[in-house]
C-alpha cells in the first residue's frame, strides 16, 4: 500500500490520501504524480461546490473524506464518493465527488487504483 500526502495551494482545502491497488500489483510510479496534478486541476470545481453551499449557511467548514476508484486501462475515475462528511449539506456532497469523478489520467495506471482523500474545508 503506497501513502501520499497531498496540499492544495487553495487556502481553504487540504487533501491527504492514500492509495491502494488491487492484488499488491504494482502501481505505476506516475500515477501517485497524476491524481495530485489531478486533484490540483480540480480545486477549482471544489471552491466552487464549497462557494455554493456558503450560500445557504456562512459557517460550512470541516472534512470531507473522498473516496475514488480508478480504472486500470482508462485511468478514468470509475466511482468517486463522499465516504464522510463534517459537512452535512447534502449539494455540496454530490458536488464535489461529481468534481472527482471528472478525473481521468493521462497515463493509465496499470492496475486498478483505490485512493482516498481528505478535504478540509474552511481553514485557511
Amino acid at each position: 500500500m503506497k501513502t501520499m500526502n497531498l496540499i492544495f495551494a487553495l487556502g481553504l482545502c487540504l487533501a491527504f490520501g492514500m492509495l491502494a491497488t488491487a492484488c499488491g500489483a504494482e502501481l505505476n510510479p506516475k500515477t501517485e504524480g497524476q491524481i495530485v496534478s489531478a486533484l490540483e486541476a480540480q480545486k477549482g470545481a471544489f471552491k466552487t461546490c464549497y462557494e455554493q453551499a456558503l450560500q445557504k449557511d456562512r459557517e460550512f467548514k470541516g472534512e470531507m473524506a473522498l473516496k475514488l476508484d480508478i480504472h486500470q486501462q482508462s485511468g478514468k475515475v470509475t466511482k468517486a464518493e463522499v465516504t464522510k462528511s463534517d459537512i452535512k449539506n447534502k449539494k455540496m456532497k454530490q458536488c464535489v465527488a461529481g468534481a472527482a469523478g471528472e478525473i481521468k489520467l493521462p497515463d493509465p495506471p496499470g492496475v486498478p487504483v483505490e485512493g482516498h482523500y481528505t478535504l478540509d474545508f474552511g481553514f485557511e
